[in-house]
């Protein structure tokens, strides 16, 4: 059920951060993944909707992330390379 999950996941690329390269959501899981311009990979379960929303929309969505996604949601789960070729 994961793998179709991810398929369905629509990754969307980050124009002007400087350690944000890519995110995407799975409104299933309510799971955030984030790949940071280093090439490491984070997902943050549990994220509402609403939550991924405003991350989406704002400005800057390294503060974001930091302000909001991770004291509420914890530091993530690093996602191994295998994995991360199932979300693309």
């Amino acid at each position: 059920m994961l793998e179709m999950s991810c398929a369905i996941m629509k990754t969307m690329p980050v124009a002007q951060s400087s350690h944000i390269q890519h995110f995407s959501y799975d409104p299933e899981s309510s799971t955030l993944t984030v790949e940071f311009v280093n090439g490491s990979v984070y997902s943050y379960a549990g994220v509402p909707q609403a939550e991924y929303d405003r991350f989406a929309q704002a400005g800057s969505k390294g503060t974001h992330l930091h302000a909001y996604i991770i004291p509420a949601f914890g530091k993530g789960s690093r996602v191994l390379p295998a994995m991360r070729s199932r979300g693309r």
